[in-house]
């Protein structure tokens, strides 16, 4: 998914902003304050929804009160171009998702648009900033593992946090040989007030058996009212059971009667309504058989009279004259038409150089729609900059040839004035004089020293070798040394002897060669300075033909891109002509009329269509009226004189279409009249079938047997719900009896019991009350109720406590599976990616990333060596954790192709590392489109291929639009 244009209606300081992107690398450039975050928070915002009010992150409404919201245009794998816009409404906003095939949606379709991710997974994965960076020089080894681990599993450490989070819940609640946490000091509370409690007990031994014994008492006391009430319900029931005797009788020789009557309905007042409808009926078919005589009488009458049906036939068609003339007349129009329309297909056909047949058929194929024409249009526009760049390349090229060699003229003007071979020889023993000079003047403050020596200081030295050699000699046993002493003296005092003549000899005064010498010096190094001046200025002309050269070859270049792409827009044009026939290329000014001409012939071949469509109609139906009108006659009839017999034949049927039309009058009366009585005498016969159907009965005979049952059945009816009426007043009985012997033994029996019932009641009674007067003076103790009280309440806040820590359990487990799932499955393929990424960004220093037995990140050096991630520099450990984010955006490449956010994370890195990174994000532009956020003005140059967007500039354009 490539973000390729944002759309500002009003986000924070930016106002009617339009900004393109491209794919692979864009550089949003801005001094501090300018509006990349502000930018950056708007592409979020467009694609997750605007920040809620009770939020922290900010909702950047625009300041001048401006429409707010904005689009994203987006280029999406499975939906192609999509635009998002989301503008101010409910609290994340309205958002409206425009597809390329016209469709639209809401949030539900913008989730599937953005692959069900939520702006927190979004930000954990695919955007990182330097303030996720600037806090890895204070992080311990196990939070930097953690970061790194999470950076290339989920992109995110919330779920360590949390873990880390319920583990120190979990300690603060409860440690098993812990004394502070909140579960043991409550554990320790409840032994002290159970402690407290058993000692309290021991006082009151015989209190407890009293308060059971109450218990038990008032247990039996409520059996003893739940069978004293079912007695009285008994009783009830047996004073109901005989007032309802007599009634229940009856009511069962009723209902056995009943059963016996099948008759269940019968209609209201039927055998009245059935004999009066049967006396209908009777009357209803006299009339039926009388005006049947008269219509078959009639019928036998009209046979012998001229048919009606062929004279309405006639006055039909003479009805339709005029449309018959209408048909003639837009015919002659048609043809007219049609041939006028081909004069003109044939007309634009010469101007266009249509050829034959089959290059007409090419032009009428052709598509001339407009955004055909749009499109050529700007392939025109496209050849007319080619040509245009290529005549200001040439100008450019003409005027750099003219310096150029205005700057060779230069160049061989300086050469004329240039030194000889000699003069720069000269210029050259510079140096070699000033040495001389230099050791003149040394040798003459030499000479002027006085440096006679002491004549006797070579008898000295010579004496003191000798005896040095002689005691050597002495002292080592070997003459030898004392012989070499001697020879040693005799040399150092010869020499000694020569450097005191020579010191006596008279000084020499070399004063006239030192001014000769210096005067030499000033000629040669004035020359020298000539010299150099001529070779700076030589330079300076040939560096500058050299950079002309360079321009020129620049502009060549420049100019064989134009040219190629002049070519392809010409064999464009040239192939979209052969297609349709043309085989030469139109002047650019002559495809518009090219097009107007060629839809002119669509439009008039198309008219030609219809119109022959129109004609080829109005001859079938001139056919079938002229069959018509000879089928209706009974002659062959023509074209031109159909209408004129038509009319002699109807003239001369008008005098027996009079007697057709009283007969038709009589017959449509009378057959009027036998409908209605037919309807009539099915309505009566309906209506009996209806009673029949109401008494279910088959037959006349039945339906009166039925009148009869049901009349008896209806007087049985009514006797019964008085008798049910008198039951229901009585109410519900649920004991009965068979004999009165039997009622009369229960009633005994009931009152027995209830006596026994009575005395037992007034014995437990007395008992309560002892005991209850017993136990009140315990009660008036109210420590032991007070413990017990503290310790039901300290046992409630334990139990809370121990739900809250197995709650946190639950929830430490379950991330510590998740995370290790996580390890298993994603993280190995992750991870060799991201030593790929590593090893490239350490330029090979570092050999492998990888993580330890105990769940920690170390690294291979080359040279073999292993480092725990901690004690790597800040800018190392930045490496890692953008290579990491990097492989995990790679792993997802397939299934979530989102953009990269970056904004600034590369200002601890020095040139060789910001060289790695641009390197590896210009390796990685190809699948991935970055988003790059920097105040840095050198990351705008870095990138060769990079689009650069001055956010600064953005404000400046839109106040000279609004302007």
């Amino acid at each position: 998914m490539q973000i390729q244009k944002l759309v500002i209606y009003g986000f924070g300081q930016h106002e009617d902003v339009t900004i393109e992107l491209k794919d692979g690398i864009n550089v949003f450039y801005g001094w501090n304050e300018a509006g990349k975050t502000t930018i950056q928070q708007f592409i979020l915002s467009i694609l997750f929804g605007f920040p809620l009010r009770n939020q922290t992150q900010m909702r950047y409404e625009p300041k001048g009160g401006g429409r707010y919201g904005g689009q994203v245009y987006i280029k999406h794998g499975e939906f192609g171009d999509v635009v998002i816009e989301r503008v101010k409404g409910k609290s994340a906003g309205e958002v409206t998702v425009y597809f390329e095939d016209g469709s639209r949606g809401q949030e539900e379709s913008l989730k599937k648009v953005l692959y069900r991710y939520d702006r927190n997974s979004f930000e954990s994965i695919f955007s990182f900033s330097i303030h996720q960076l600037q806090n890895f020089d204070k992080m311990t080894e196990e939070e930097l593992s953690r970061t790194l681990l999470s950076s290339g599993t989920t992109g995110v450490d919330s779920l360590a946090r949390l873990e880390q989070r319920a583990t120190k819940e979990l300690n603060s609640l409860f440690k098993k040989s812990g004394k502070n946490p909140e579960m043991n000091v409550k554990i320790e509370e409840i032994r002290l007030l159970d402690q407290a409690l058993k000692e309290a007990r021991t006082k009151f031994a015989q209190y407890e058996p009293s308060i059971l014994r109450i218990a038990e008492i008032d247990r039996e006391l409520e059996t003893l009212n739940s069978e004293e009430m079912k007695l009285k319900h008994q009783n009830e029931q047996l004073a109901k059971h005989r007032q309802a005797k007599p009634l229940m009788d009856r009511q069962q020789h009723l209902q056995s009667e009943l059963a016996v009557i099948q008759q269940s309905a019968f209609p209201v007042d039927g055998i009245r309504r059935y004999e009066t409808i049967k006396d209908r009926m009777q009357e209803v078919r006299i009339q039926l058989e009388r005006l049947q005589q008269s219509i078959q009488q009639q019928q036998q009458q009209a046979d012998e009279l001229w048919s009606v049906e062929r004279t309405r036939r006639l006055e039909e068609l003479m009805a339709n004259e005029s449309e018959w003339h209408h048909w003639m007349l837009r015919k002659q129009q048609l043809v007219g038409e049609l041939d006028q329309a081909k004069l003109d297909i044939q007309q634009q056909g010469r101007m266009l150089g249509i050829k034959d047949k089959y290059h007409f058929s090419q032009v009428l194929e052709m598509d001339v729609s407009l955004q055909n024409e749009e499109f050529f249009q700007q392939v025109m526009q496209r050849l007319q900059q080619a040509e245009e760049n290529i005549r200001f390349e040439l100008q450019s090229c003409d005027r750099i040839k003219i310096e150029k060699e205005e700057t060779e003229r230069r160049i061989e003007q300086l050469r004329a004035t240039a030194p000889t071979e000699k003069e720069q020889h000269n210029s050259e023993n510079v140096q070699k004089l000033l040495r001389e000079v230099s050791e003149l003047k040394a040798r003459q403050n030499f000479e002027k020293q006085p440096a006679k020596m002491d004549s006797n200081i070579p008898y000295i030295i010579t004496a003191l070798i000798f005896i040095a050699g002689i005691m050597g000699a002495i002292i080592s046993g070997n003459w030898i040394v004392a012989i070499g002493g001697i020879v040693l003296a005799g040399l150092i005092f010869v020499l000694l002897k020569k450097m005191n003549i020579s010191s006596e000899r008279e000084t020499v005064d070399y004063s006239s060669q030192i001014a000769a010498m210096e005067e030499e010096l000033s000629k040669a190094e004035h020359l020298a300075n000539q010299v150099r001046l001529y070779k700076e200025r030589l330079d300076q002309l040939k560096q500058q033909y050299q950079d002309q050269q360079r321009v020129i070859m620049n502009i060549e270049h420049s100019l064989n891109i134009e040219e190629e792409k002049q070519k392809e827009t010409k064999e464009a044009l040239s192939d979209f002509l052969k297609l349709h026939g043309f085989t030469e290329l139109l002047h650019p000014r002559l495809f518009p009329e090219l097009f107007k001409r060629i839809r002119q012939i669509q439009e008039l071949q198309q008219m030609i269509s219809q119109k022959t469509t129109e004609v080829q109609s109005l001859e079938e139906n001139i056919k079938v009226r002229l069959e018509e009108m000879s089928d209706a006659t009974g002659e062959a009839l023509s074209k031109e004189h159909a209408y004129h017999r038509l009319r002699e034949l109807i003239n001369a049927v008008k005098g027996k279409r009079r007697d057709h039309e009283i007969y038709q009058e009589k017959m449509k009366a009378w057959k009027v009249q036998l409908t209605e009585k037919e309807k009539l005498l099915h309505a009566h016969s309906e209506e009996i079938q209806k009673l029949w159907n109401e008494a279910h009965v088959e037959s006349e005979h039945d339906f009166y047997q039925a009148d009869i049952a049901f009349r008896l059945k209806q007087s049985l009816l009514q006797e019964l719900q008085s008798v049910q009426a008198q039951l229901q007043a009585i109410g519900e009985i649920s004991t009965s009896f068979v004999e009165d012997q039997e009622q009369e033994a229960y009633m005994a029996q009931m009152i027995e019991q209830a006596d026994k019932l009575s005395s037992s009641r007034y014995d437990l009674l007395e008992e309560k009350a002892l005991l209850r007067q017993q136990t009140t003076s315990m009660l008036s103790d109210e420590h032991y109720g007070d413990t017990l009280q503290k310790l039901e309440q300290k046992k409630t806040e334990l139990a809370k406590l121990a739900y809250k820590w197995s709650v946190n359990k639950a929830v430490s487990e379950a991330i510590r599976q998740t995370i290790s799932n996580l390890k298993e499955n994603r993280l190995p393929s992750v991870l060799a990616k991201a030593q790929q990424f590593f090893r490239h960004l350490t330029n090979g220093r570092y050999e492998a990333l990888e993580v330890n037995e105990v769940g920690t990140f170390e690294v291979v050096h080359e040279k073999g060596m292993r480092y725990q991630i901690v004690e790597l520099s800040q800018a190392t450990k930045e490496q890692a954790y953008i290579a990491m984010r990097f492989a995990l955006a790679e792993s997802l490449l397939d299934s979530v192709p989102f953009p990269l956010v970056m904004d600034d994370p590369f200002v601890h890195f020095d040139r060789f590392r910001v060289k790695q990174m641009v390197q590896l994000m210009t390796d990685l532009e190809k699948q991935h489109q970055f988003l790059y956020f920097t105040c840095h003005e050198e990351m705008t140059t870095i990138w060769s291929q990079a689009h650069i967007i001055d956010v600064a500039s953005l404000q400046k354009e839109r106040r000279v639009s609004s302007v």
